[in-house]
């Protein structure tokens, strides 16, 4: 009996091994196997491919990123139709961008603040930096400047900084939102100096803008093509450039690199795609970006846009994005940004 029963029971232990262990196969399945079939990566693109622009129309970043998406269309001889999907400091395009089937035709142009400094900084973020997207490429960096106002007695940033040791807990900067670039390069000047320049959020750059030409408050970083003008004309004085070396057409503007100050502050405009975005569709997507690069028409516009533009591949790029989150989470850690 005791034979028999074993003899009856030995069959069921397949199946429950199988129940047991098909879920991780399953998902191991699903990470080496490829998201499209071979052939459709090889037919890229055979339709529209939407271009997710998570800020407003009209502002630099659409600009650019409109530039960028008609001269590559002409070069894979597709349509890229942008789309904006602004709201919650980027997040909402970006989280859209992250759930879209990974096949090529669902891409995001942003700002290094959606993946840099908004993961360390919302507690409510709904993607993952890190996981949930493909880097394709960089399109440039976006220099922003420190700027006083107009009557405070400094000439460069080691004035500014000598005068807020002298005055700690008085001088204030403004910013253009909480846990945004402004904010965030601020508090590194902060805390790589060891000042105290006290924040003052606004909802948004232009406000943000008028409250230092009004001397509400006394200094900003704000990114460069909205400073020199108002430089020009005498409104700010911009102590420093958050560039190496200096801005094309700028060139009187002194660099932070050139006044020894240990300040990385630039932003960046690049595009991704979904997460596990097959490498030929990829390296397609990067080698027709980098073209449009070189397209003397296309770097007029970026350049007046305040971009200084830079191809780099995949690879590279997905290098600087992890290296600026490490930055700048960094600094918002140090420094206490939450929004709450």
């Amino acid at each position: 009996m005791t034979s028999a029963t074993h003899g009856a029971r030995r069959p069921r232990m397949p199946f429950r091994f199988l129940a047991a262990v098909l879920p991780g196969v399953m998902a191991l399945l699903s990470v080496a196997l490829p998201t499209v079939p071979a052939h459709a990566a090889s037919e890229y693109p055979a339709h529209a491919i939407r271009m997710v622009v998570p800020y407003p129309a009209g502002g630099s970043t659409d600009v650019v990123a409109r530039a960028i998406a008609q001269h590559m269309g002409a070069h894979l001889k597709q349509t890229f139709i942008v789309d904006n999907k602004p709201g919650a400091s980027g997040m909402i395009g970006t989280e859209w961008v992250a759930k879209s089937a990974p096949d090529g035709y669902t891409l995001e142009f942003t700002a290094s603040d959606t993946h840099s400094i908004n993961p360390s900084v919302y507690r409510d973020i709904r993607y993952d930096a890190k996981r949930d997207f493909t880097p394709i490429g960089l399109v440039g960096y976006l220099p922003l400047a420190l700027v006083a106002r107009a009557n405070l007695p400094v000439q460069n940033t080691a004035d500014l900084i000598a005068l807020a040791r002298q005055k700690p807990g008085q001088l204030t900067y403004a910013s253009y939102g909480v846990g945004s670039s402004s904010q965030v390069a601020m508090e590194m000047l902060n805390t790589s100096t060891g000042i105290n320049l006290l924040h003052v959020p606004f909802q948004g750059a232009a406000p943000a803008m008028t409250a230092i030409l009004a001397g509400q408050v006394d200094a900003m970083m704000v990114p460069l093509t909205m400073a020199d003008p108002n430089y020009r004309a005498g409104k700010v004085k911009i102590l420093g450039v958050a560039l190496q070396k200096p801005f094309p057409g700028m060139e009187d503007l002194p660099t932070f690199e050139s006044q020894n100050l240990p300040i990385s502050a630039r932003a960046w405009l690049g595009i991704f795609g979904p997460a596990k975005l097959p490498k030929p569709i990829v390296d397609k997507l990067n080698q027709a970006l980098n073209e449009v690069l070189t397209d003397p028409a296309v770097l007029e516009t970026l350049v007046k846009n305040g971009l200084q533009p830079e191809a780099m591949s995949p690879s590279g790029f997905r290098d600087l994005v992890d290296s600026d989150f490490e930055l700048w989470g960094g600094v918002v850690r140090k420094a206490n940004i939450r929004h709450e």
